[in-house]
């Protein structure tokens, strides 16, 4: 009697346990994506913004100058400014954006207000 009563338990236990790590995981694997999700969407924010910020001074000509402020940048985020394109590099995901032109004198982007300007139709990106 002992004996079966000691199996019975270990049985149930054990079924009680597999339920647990099933459930857990599945709830931290949600957890999971939804963090990777949020990551690609402020990335793609964040390249997609700062690209639009520099086609702007672009096509608006030599010349042109804008002041720029990057929102919601996290100390994390690595942008990096490519010949014909941006990116956003966070702790999840990565994005990136297209540029119209491929002649920009910055390789990457600080947190905090930046100047964009055109000079004869290079874009220079300072502080």
């Amino acid at each position: 009697m002992r004996a079966q009563v000691s199996s019975e338990f270990v049985v149930v236990y054990a079924a009680l346990m597999l339920i647990f790590v099933v459930v857990f995981t599945i709830l931290f694997g949600g957890n999971f994506n939804l963090f990777q999700a949020q990551d690609l969407a402020a990335a793609q924010r964040d390249s997609q913004s700062i690209a639009t910020a520099i086609n702007f001074v672009y096509l608006a000509g030599d010349g042109a100058s804008y002041n720029f402020t990057p929102e919601d940048l996290s100390s994390a985020e690595n942008i990096t400014i490519t010949p014909f394109g941006v990116g956003a590099q966070r702790v999840y995901d990565y994005a990136g954006a297209s540029l119209l032109d491929g002649q920009t004198n910055a390789s990457s982007l600080g947190i905090g207000s930046v100047v964009i300007r055109d000079n004869a139709g290079e874009i220079y990106i300072g502080g």
